[in-house]
């Protein structure tokens, strides 16, 4: 019994040194939406998370939309996380959705992904399946429901404390509050949650400030319902992220 109980205590210290929210296109914390990169724009991230007693290892990633078509939709994408070692630090990352209208005034957005796909066994294989449908409603905003399971190592999912590796996914993104100021487009305010006591249960407020319409940096804390999974036993950690977009789409021929 102690053997084991020190082996869950070791797996889930080595899960904490490399989960962090990965760059599938996501509301805050989540995967918790049905955006994904419009086709051949890719989006670079670089995603921190911090506080007094630890940190994740810094997110860098790309992910890019890979279906040209309006009605289905898809991204790809890979995770660095690092300080750590390749092996351990890669991930990868796959979404599809059809937005929201594309079959009528009331159709919602729908998505289907996995998020966090690692190749270590019972050290980075904590990858997340999640689905999720979501509606923009005039001044409220965007709101979205879904759910998640966490298909991967089950040591790394549940750890010592945790009892859960699915749960509900819930997301509510601001209407634009356009500013139009020199260094600053606008500001969107955003909260999302992960339910269940497991190494990704958690969520927050946060606000992107869009500096541009493709670069924004998003700030607020991260709550977590189990914090003997994160690290230094923490319940709380800041996040910082920077998000850049770029266009490899060929310019359109100027009308004659």
């Amino acid at each position: 019994m102690k053997q084991a109980f020190k082996t869950a205590v070791a797996a889930a210290a080595v899960a904490t040194a490399t989960v962090a929210s990965a760059t599938p296109s996501t509301t805050y914390w989540t995967p918790a939406t049905t955006y994904v990169q419009p086709y051949l724009v890719p989006h670079l991230t670089y995603d921190t998370y911090f506080g007094e007693k630890g940190a994740y290892p810094i997110d860098t990633g790309i992910t890019i939309g890979v279906l040209p078509w309006e009605k289905l939709q898809g991204e790809i994408g890979f995770d660095l996380l690092y300080p750590g070692d390749t092996q351990n630090g890669f991930q990868l990352n796959a979404k599809l959705a059809i937005p929201e209208g594309s079959f009528g005034e009331y159709f919602p957005g729908l998505s289907l992904g996995v998020a966090n796909v690692g190749f270590k066994k019972d050290v980075s294989d904590y990858y997340t399946i999640h689905g999720f449908v979501a509606k923009t409603l005039p001044i409220v905003g965007n709101l979205g429901v879904g759910g998640y399971y966490g298909a991967g190592s089950k040591l790394l999912w549940t750890g010592t404390t945790g009892t859960k590796r699915a749960g509900a996914l819930a997301a509510w993104t601001s209407p634009d509050i356009n500013v139009n100021v020199t260094g600053l487009d606008k500001i969107v305010v955003v909260a999302d949650v992960m339910t269940g006591r497991n190494v990704l249960g958690a969520g927050g407020p946060g606000v992107y400030f869009y500096f541009t319409p493709a670069i924004d940096v998003l700030v607020g804390p991260v709550f977590f319902f189990d914090k003997a999974l994160q690290p230094g036993g923490s319940s709380m950690l800041w996040t910082v992220q920077l998000d850049v977009d770029f266009d490899l789409r060929k310019p359109a021929a100027p009308a004659k």
